[in-house]
């Protein structure tokens, strides 16, 4: 498996560590603590890896995953902004001022066709961003990605872990656009809601904050009696050799 340290936010692939009758074990068998650290019970996929691309191999958006500050006039002014931005050491375009300015004011998204559900973080600006069950680069551009075979909010499971990526910077005029550039700012307290295409409602605190190496698979598994929701990014700006990990509980 090929894992890269560069940006944050070009989805890759998910692999199964052991097989699909590995993971079908694994969320059948009870789940386990350790004190106080939450660790896995059922690991049964890695967390969200990444891989290098070029900007001829993204695919943008459509518009209607976008939120509303950042929705191109066309699609030609879309692939200027591409070739003008500041590049970084690895050729992906760094956010401009303006841009980082924009992560401080309150961005609001329309969900798209294939969505499942939105993510709405008041602390961070952001409402309603699409959740895709999808882990193709197009589903990534367009928001944010549910790691297939975790969770979802309603699930019937005695405890559940809720797994969500999205990109630190990704792609000008593409929906996930510095969707998660700010979320080593919650460090606990911070509400976070999930609303699915019913309009039903669940609603978390954050109660954790910590980063991990991209092999640490344990993030992904579910805990005793807990229902969680995590939040993966890349970190730091710019190697993103690691994972920043936040952690919330249903309340």
């Amino acid at each position: 498996m090929a894992l890269a340290l560069a940006f944050a936010g070009v989805v890759a692939f998910f692999s199964f560590l052991e097989g699909s009758q590995r993971a079908d074990a694994a969320r059948k068998s009870p789940a386990e603590t350790t004190g106080k650290q939450l660790v896995r019970s059922d690991p049964g996929v890695d967390p969200l890896v990444e891989r290098e691309v070029t900007s001829s191999q993204t695919t943008r958006a459509s518009a209607s995953s976008q939120p509303e500050s950042a929705r191109p006039e066309t699609s030609s002014e879309a692939e200027r902004g591409r070739q003008t931005l500041p590049l970084d050491e690895n050729g992906y375009p760094l956010p401009t001022d303006e841009q980082v300015e924009n992560t401080n004011h309150l961005r609001r998204y329309h969900l798209p066709r294939g969505a499942i559900m939105g993510l709405t973080i008041p602390s961070l600006g952001l409402k309603n961003v699409p959740v895709m069950d999808s882990v193709t680069t197009r589903a990534l551009d367009r928001g944010v990605v549910h790691l297939p075979d975790t969770s979802l909010p309603w699930s019937d499971t005695p405890e559940r872990n809720i797994y969500l990526a999205g990109h630190r910077l990704g792609w000008p005029r593409t929906g996930s656009h510095l969707v998660f550039y700010r979320l080593n700012e919650l460090d606990g307290g911070e509400s976070i809601t999930i609303r699915d295409r019913e309009g039903n409602r669940y609603d978390y605190r954050v109660i954790d904050r910590f980063t991990v190496g991209p092999k640490e698979s344990w993030v992904t598994g579910r805990v005793k009696g807990r229902d969680l929701l995590t939040l993966q990014t890349c970190t730091p700006i710019p190697t993103f050799h690691r994972r920043l990990i936040v952690r919330a509980e249903r309340i």
